[in-house]
């Protein structure tokens, strides 16, 4: 792959983590934490004692899935860095699991206070939604095994039939291409429409697809699953950056947030869990907010 973002995660180690192997040292925050949340829990208090419903929208990767082992349970980075942030900032939260073109309507909507799902911080996203942006992402294409169509870059798709998840950047990046396909007097690209990745993977596996574009983890993930069906194409290199979304209304919630991971980006608590769920370092980033 040839990404320059970031680089997909091994897929040994993807299915470790989601097998419950434990690869490495569990997701811990730092022995000065206490002093630190004390003074973040009088900067906000509305937070100490607050309930937070988390909107997700799992997936088979690394930043949120479902354990395995435990349906009810969501393990990857973003629940390991909300359950620090909680600890920290005195809040609890629950999981509300909805497609993922439904989280954004939820979260204007009240029905859920934090949106959790490996979501990009796009700015069309952060005109709807403020986010908490946290690591950077990379893209990859995820193809049929033996790559039929010879697919190795954008350009190739013209033609093609692509699996998509509704709501996703993917579904612009694909719209962009097929007009551009069609300018060149060449036939557009076909869209599948799905309301999840396993589904598009799904078609993709059963060669009613040609290719998905998703994030450069999950692309490796899958492929990892069935390789006898479907392999990683060509990366995508990308701007995108991962971040909780959080409504423009809950200022306290985005601000306390936003302290609790930059104290965890200092502390190296973010760096460590990078490390414990397989991402490179070359996406670690100093958390920020982005706002429209």
């Amino acid at each position: 792959m040839n990404n320059r973002k970031s680089r997909p995660v091994a897929a040994s180690l993807i299915l470790s983590v989601l097998a419950g192997t434990p690869v490495f040292p569990a997701f811990a925050q730092d022995g000065t934490a206490a002093k630190d949340c004390a003074a973040l829990q009088e900067t906000y208090p509305g937070l100490n004692g607050r309930e937070i419903v988390v909107g997700i929208s799992p997936a088979p990767a690394n930043y949120s899935a479902t354990d395995p082992n435990d349906p009810a349970n969501i393990i990857g980075i973003e629940p390991d860095l909300l359950k620090a942030a909680g600890e920290c900032l005195g809040f609890t939260f629950s999981y509300s699991k909805l497609d993922f073109a439904g989280l954004i309507p939820a979260l204007q909507s009240g029905r859920i206070h934090i949106i959790a799902a490996g979501m990009y911080s796009s700015s069309e996203r952060a005109k709807q939604v403020d986010f908490v942006e946290y690591m950077k992402a990379g893209e990859a294409s995820i193809v049929q095994a033996g790559n039929p169509k010879g697919l190795t870059r954008m350009e190739d798709l013209c033609g093609t039939i692509s699996a998509q998840v509704i709501g996703t950047v993917e579904n612009e990046m694909l719209a962009k291409q097929s007009a551009a396909c069609e300018a060149e007097g060449k036939a557009p690209i076909e869209a599948l429409v799905f309301q999840s990745i396993d589904r598009a993977y799904a078609a993709l596996a059963q060669k009613r697809a040609d290719v998905v574009l998703t994030d450069a983890g999950v692309a490796s993930y899958l492929a990892a699953q069935t390789p006898d069906k479907v392999q990683v194409g060509f990366g995508l290199a990308t701007d995108f950056v991962f971040g909780f979304g959080i409504a423009k209304s809950d200022t306290e919630l985005r601000d306390g947030l936003h302290a609790s991971l930059a104290r965890q980006h200092r502390s190296g608590a973010i760096p460590a869990a990078l490390e414990t769920w397989g991402f490179d370092p070359s996406q670690l980033i100093e958390p920020a907010i982005k706002t429209e």
